[in-house]
């Protein structure tokens, strides 16, 4: 048996082995889930906040004028708090 034969024998069986160690390697995964995974507790972790916390649609933006700009989304706008009664400017004596 000459060199190139026996390289080719162990290249062939080399290949074969790490095909076969790789498919070892997902069934493993496949089989160990994802229970022990960072993401798997990170999202169980996260809590909603409740919905009360938050208006209903809160402005993204003034326009040149000084008026709120509201997201295209918003269904409701929030009312403007009621005007009082205007204070008078004072007099100058």
């Amino acid at each position: 048996m000459n060199f190139s034969a026996v390289f080719h024998q162990f290249a062939t069986w080399s290949f074969r082995a790490a095909i076969v160690g790789g498919l070892v390697g997902v069934a493993y995964l496949a089989m160990r889930g994802d229970a022990d995974m960072p993401g798997a507790r990170l999202v169980a972790a996260q809590t909603a906040a409740p919905a009360a916390d938050f208006p209903p649609c809160q402005p993204i933006g003034y326009t040149t004028e000084g008026e709120l700009v509201y997201s295209m989304d918003c269904e409701q706008l929030p009312t403007a708090p009621a005007a009082s009664a205007p204070i008078p400017a004072p007099v100058a004596k």
